[in-house]
């Protein structure tokens, strides 16, 4: 589902230090800051939304989002697109390019809202959080799916480093419904976020946690609210901000995916992390090729590259540790695919 711009306002060895050296020299040649080290067991650092964050908010100018949308709203692709058909000539499934800037290289910042006990609890199985499922999709050869629509290769060049915040949301005067995140509440946290980093534009995607038993809206009848199904529309979703003419940020929302209606039907036999991991690798996938809604997409449906196959996914090592997700369109092989199964 895309939803184009709007505006919202108001509501040590040797080796080793050689290694370090020549990261540093491939990060300032493409122009980017140095990755920061990939150790899930580092704390995520603490971040306070800063007071200026709800002026910002308010003067924001949002692009535009892409939602997954629930499991019911998804509906079966063709059993054909699930095969590796290589010799299907100009699918009416593949991705057209319509002009826009893709994501070449960025440090995916997560941020974790309202978590006393740490990622692995909130959001993760045991050791598995979401920074060791970005890790090591970082480090695997599926994030290559991604090479064949920014024409460079992604492999290693999406790190990851954790943040962690607290906000409050708005309760429910009667009882009946949880706290409940608005677009303005996110915009506040991505904005403090990018004043703590500062890192914006496309070298940054925030990711935004929130927390079991939060809902988020976008607009009163479009929320992220399993206790609620005529407002329950979408899973996760990832956009685009301005908040002002040289702050541009790329950003998605990752609420909690562990509840019926996001998850892929058996999909967590290694518990929580696979509901997180599956719709992360989807949002992060969509942003690197359709960061502002304008780059990589189907013509005829508006399907983003993940999009097209959210419905079917398997339990696949992805790196060092297993994970059950969803496949990637590939317009190389016409059809989706998995990391075991990249041409």
């Amino acid at each position: 589902m895309r939803i184009t711009s709007g505006r919202y306002s108001s509501s040590l060895s040797l080796a080793t230090a050689f290694l370090a050296a020549v990261t540093l020299f491939l990060a300032a040649c493409d122009g980017q800051p140095a990755a920061p080290a990939e150790d899930a067991s580092l704390p995520a650092q603490p971040f306070e939304i800063v007071p200026e964050a709800a002026v910002a908010a308010r003067a924001a100018t949002m692009r535009g989002t892409h939602k997954l949308v629930t499991a019911q709203s998804r509906v079966a692709m063709p059993s054909s697109i699930h095969g590796l058909e290589a010799d299907i000539i100009n699918s009416p499934f593949d991705l057209t390019y319509f002009g826009g800037a893709t994501v070449h290289n960025a440090t995916s910042y997560n941020v974790y809202v309202n978590c006393a006990t740490g990622p692995a609890k909130c959001w993760g199985t045991d050791g598995l959080t979401p920074a060791t499922f970005l890790s090591d999709l970082n480090r695997s050869d599926f994030i290559r799916v991604v090479n064949q629509y920014t024409g460079s290769d992604a492999k290693g060049r999406f790190p990851v480093a954790e943040l962690s915040t607290t906000a409050t949301f708005a309760q429910d005067p009667t009882g009946v419904h949880p706290p409940t995140a608005t677009i303005l509440d996110i915009f506040r946290i991505v904005f403090s976020a990018v004043q703590a980093t500062h890192v914006s534009g496309y070298k940054g995607v925030y990711h935004v946690f929130l927390p079991q038993g939060t809902d988020m809206c976008i607009d009163e009848f479009t929320c992220y609210s399993p206790d609620d199904f005529s407002t329950f529309v979408f899973c996760a979703f990832h956009g685009s901000v301005d908040f002002s003419p040289t702050l541009h940020v790329l950003f998605s929302v990752e609420p909690y995916q562990n509840v019926n209606g996001c998850e892929i039907p058996g999909q967590t036999p290694h518990g929580v992390i696979d509901a997180t991991a599956s719709t992360l690798s989807h949002e992060l996938i969509e942003t690197i090729t359709d960061p502002d809604l304008d780059a990589w997409f189907n013509g005829l449906t508006g399907n983003e590259i993940a999009d097209l196959c959210f419905v079917f996914g398997s339990n696949q090592r992805v790196n060092r540790n297993n994970y059950f997700i969803q496949a990637e369109y590939s317009n190389a092989v016409h059809a989706c695919t998995m990391p075991n199964a990249q041409p």
